[in-house]
């Protein structure tokens, strides 16, 4: 798999190889290719009607590199680990991270709950992915501080069972989490009362606008915490996504700090759209590849 270093040596390389004594370039030093990733729930209801033709499609816009999401009963959209490995080889690409909606916040040991996350750990980890990512927070359960710090030492324990199967788990904020709580932030909450080297926080942009912060200075003031973003431009009507560079979110702000998130991997994601869904994620994925800012 093609990991950020990678891109940025390729580009150094490149750089290098253009290089001429007038102190221009040559030939242009940004990469042919980038590491776009996609949230394969922004085309849902086409992969119900047709999961082969809206895969090829995605592959033949450019992606290589996705997210999936729920995870059943040991399966990706019906198929096992292995043989979602296989079919992701074949198409050219690869299933880098996986979304999952673990219950949390239950009283006692709660060992099925556990057992039920470790298996679903392992099932990824065959997929092939690097991530696996908590896609909701339980906002119904959070009444209080100390539920949001019981949540993070979770958190914790999942990361810990994660990385015990070479996986990195992460986090997916929505809005609720930056609702103010006795006095505080619940999101900041959470990333001050976890693990770095066991819990990563997964930037939805759209969301975190919606939420009334700026991406960029959430990194600047937790840097090495957002090594995976969801790019997901914010509708002005306050609803929803919308086409990229079409909203609130300021992509060029955010991808000005991505060594300081140590940014790994980030994906496209759209909910709403003004075009057809695909028509919708070529348009995104040709914005990132005509954005100067994106290096990579």
């Amino acid at each position: 798999m093609t990991t950020r270093r990678d891109f940025l040596k390729t580009g150094a390389a490149l750089a290098a190889l253009c290089a001429v004594p007038n102190g221009f370039t040559a030939c242009s030093s940004t990469p042919k290719e980038k590491a776009i990733g996609v949230q394969l729930y922004s085309v849902r209801e086409e992969l119900q009607k047709d999961f082969d033709g809206t895969m090829k499609a995605l592959a033949e816009i450019g992606y290589k590199r996705f997210e999936s999401y729920g995870y059943r009963d040991g399966k990706f959209f019906g198929k096992t680990p292995k043989e979602m490995k296989q079919y992701m080889r074949d198409l050219g690409g690869q299933m880098t991270g996986s979304h999952t909606g673990l219950p949390l916040l239950g009283e006692g040991e709660q060992t099925e709950q556990w057992d039920s996350w470790k298996k679903n750990v392992d099932d990824t980890a065959e997929l092939g992915c690097k991530w696996i990512v908590q896609a909701s927070y339980p906002a119904r359960q959070i009444q209080q501080i100390s539920d949001v710090k019981r949540l993070a030492d979770q958190f914790n324990r999942c990361g810990e069972i994660a990385q015990a199967a070479g996986l990195r788990f992460a986090f997916h904020n929505h809005v609720d989490e930056f609702r103010i709580l006795e006095n505080e932030v619940p999101f900041d909450v959470m990333l001050n009362h976890t693990e770095k080297g066991l819990v990563a926080f997964q930037i939805d942009t759209a969301q975190m606008v919606y939420g009334g912060y700026a991406c960029d200075d959430y990194v600047k003031r937790y840097p090495g915490r957002f090594a995976n973003w969801h790019l997901k431009d914010a509708n002005p009507d306050g609803e929803g996504s919308t086409e990229f560079g079409k909203g609130l979110v300021d992509f060029e702000a955010l991808f000005a700090v991505a060594d300081m998130a140590v940014l790994e991997d980030y994906y496209v994601e759209q909910e709403r759209y003004n075009m057809t869904p695909l028509e919708a994620l070529k348009y995104d994925f040709d914005f990132l590849m005509h954005a100067p800012y994106v290096k990579w």
